[in-house]
């Protein structure tokens, strides 16, 4: 189990002005291509186009150009979330920022909510999780698989410590366990839960025993028969117990301007996983009524 307790000194905007010593940040040369580097102080960094000095970054204001000793111009930025992500370890599969964004929004994280995510993978989603329930809120993330968990446990470490946008301090509660969803969910009366599992069907039963009632169960699958499966099953077995609010997939495709025209990116991010959202509901009074007068003849 590893548990990441938010500090409870406040944030402040200013310290993020001037890049610091010990910040990881990007190195963007004129053709886009991205370099990622934890600044120390003494150190240099070199590619194919020269070396840059660390102490040239360091004080620097975040946006700033610099040259690298053969005079190729770098931008100097933090990276967001979505940069981050598409520069860290990873384990196993993770699901790509265009869906986070939905998911994030679809299944309603706000702040103070508590959330269990199931399948923590390289911890991607997991991230932007803690920074929409806030301070007071909290993410226990279940993942079975040690090495996975280790490579997420990492990866968080290091955008909430090194990333100065990363607003650790505003960002919630984090508790990873590894431990199979499968065998059962000890946490009790979730606001959310999110599932990145090849089979959530089996879950199902816990989920409705962990989730509060209006609560929101969201799943992540990649291929339609994951999909079906899911609702068929809560159609038969859990009709009374979840509402299907809708199934989703999320297209993302970047346009370039060149000169005088305009067109989409020749390659697109299209299908990754379809998103599968159902609400926690209550049978109605009258048949409450009608089960226990059946269940007392």
């Amino acid at each position: 189990m590893f548990f990441y307790p938010p500090p409870l000194i406040k944030y402040e905007l200013n310290t993020m002005l001037k890049i610091r010593e010990g910040e990881l940040v990007h190195l963007i040369d004129r053709k886009g291509k991205r370099y990622q580097i934890v600044l120390k102080a003494g150190s240099s960094f070199s590619f194919t186009r020269g070396t840059v000095s660390h102490d040239d970054i360091i004080g620097l204001e975040e946006g700033s150009m610099i040259r690298s000793s053969l005079g190729e111009k770098l931008l100097v930025v933090r990276p967001t979330l979505a940069e981050f992500i598409s520069k860290m370890r990873k384990g196993s599969q993770i699901i790509y920022p265009k869906d986070i964004a939905a998911i994030l929004m679809l299944a309603d994280i706000f702040p103070g909510a508590k959330v269990l995510e199931a399948g923590t993978g390289s911890g991607a989603l997991t991230m932007g999780l803690l920074r929409a329930v806030g301070m007071a809120g909290e993410v226990v993330s279940y993942e079975r698989r040690e090495e996975f968990l280790e490579i997420a446990r990492k990866n968080i470490e290091t955008f909430f410590d090194k990333v100065e946008s990363g607003d650790r301090e505003g960002s919630g509660k984090l508790v990873l366990k590894e431990k199979d969803i499968y065998e059962g969910i000890e946490e009790k009366e979730l606001d959310r839960i999110i599932l990145d599992l090849s089979e959530p069907w089996r879950v199902l039963k816990h989920v409705e025993e962990s989730l509060r009632n209006g609560g929101i169960l969201l799943c992540y699958n990649p291929t339609v028969l994951q999909i079906y499966k899911l609702s068929r099953r809560l159609e038969l077995k859990y009709e009374r117990s979840f509402r299907v609010m809708g199934i989703y997939e999320v297209g993302l495709r970047e346009w370039e301007i060149k000169g005088r025209s305009m067109r989409p990116e020749l390659r697109m991010i299209a299908h990754t996983g379809f998103i599968f959202v159902a609400r926690k509901c209550s049978a109605c009074e009258q048949e409450n009524k009608l089960l226990t007068q059946i269940n007392a003849d």
